[in-house]
């Protein structure tokens, strides 16, 4: 016996064919697979779930132990992480920009790019966050955290996070390199100022923030003419005294602090980190334009 199929448009009936009503009307209403479409009774769209085949990503830190002939990079391009998360995660040890592991050294291991934190007294969400400069929350989630106590001890992931300045060898200073004899270095210098500041003791960073008041940015020497422009400090090529000197002297930049300008055009730097860790130095260089080629420019302080 033939009937019609009829279908609802907007609260009308339609009527689509007198034709006896075949497989896929019956499957349209009863339901089935029309094609790559799997519906449910009368004509409902049903949306299988996808089911994910990779694994989870680890949310958890691990410690690896370095076998015969790894050093940072392989072990970096083993598990897929930078090797300056790997640095940061093990800065104890791995501080220096020449230092490397070796077999049977234990190392911690992100599981994304950051760093690994080992909770000290007094550490909370918002103290590590502030230092790393991340979201509260996202400490929080990344470690699946309850409540603001952490326990001294724990490891944590801060994912996306820069850790501090890494140590260089100390440069070794002649007028063999010189020819013309721009650079004169002398031992000794300005003591550290009274500003309290959020940069590593013993690097240059940490030795100008301590001379200029306030500075509001964090980051490399590098980025420092970024920063200050970002937060709208006056910049320049021409020093001044009390300006900032930032150059290129190293893959992270390097940061001085003007202590006096001569007629001649010449000035005299203070500074921390140029002759070794934690010692500060003075060198006199020359004019801007064509004798300081590392360079990139000065910043003034308000």
């Amino acid at each position: 016996m033939g009937m019609a199929a009829y279908t609802t448009f907007d609260g009308k009936v339609i009527r689509k064919s007198l034709a006896s009503v075949n497989a896929e009307s019956l499957i349209l209403g009863e339901g089935g697979r029309a094609g790559d479409v799997k519906v449910g009774r009368m004509s409902t769209i049903v949306k299988p779930i996808s089911v994910p085949t990779d694994a989870p990503k680890s949310h958890s830190p691990m410690t690896y132990m370095v076998g015969d002939g790894e050093n940072l990079r392989s072990i970096s391009g083993k598990f897929t992480i930078s090797e300056e998360s790997i640095r940061w995660s093990n800065f104890g040890s791995l501080k220096l920009t020449t230092s490397d592991v070796k077999r049977g050294d234990r190392i911690n291991i992100p599981p994304v790019n950051g760093v690994v934190v080992t909770v000290e007294p007094g550490d909370t969400e918002a103290s590590l966050a502030s230092y790393y400069r991340v979201d509260k929350q996202v400490i929080e989630d990344f470690n699946y955290l309850r409540s603001d106590h952490l326990i001294e001890g724990m490891l944590l992931v801060i994912p996306g996070a820069r850790g501090p300045e890494f140590e260089k060898p100390a440069p070794v200073l002649s007028f063999a390199t010189n020819p013309a004899n721009t650079i004169i270095s002398t031992l000794g210098g300005p003591a550290p100022g009274g500003y309290p500041n959020r940069f590593y003791y013993g690097y240059c960073t940490w030795y100008v923030a301590s001379r200029v008041p306030g500075i509001p940015w964090i980051g490399d020497a590098g980025t420092w003419l970024n920063g200050a422009k970002a937060v709208g400090w006056p910049t320049g090529a021409a020093p001044r005294r009390g300006a900032i000197r930032v150059s290129g002297e190293s893959w992270v930049g390097h940061v001085g602090y003007v202590e006096e300008v001569y007629p001649d055009g010449t000035y005299l730097v203070s500074e921390m980190n140029f002759q070794g860790w934690g010692t500060v130095s003075q060198r006199k260089l020359g004019a801007a334009a064509n004798k300081d080629p590392s360079l990139m420019g000065f910043i003034y302080p308000p």
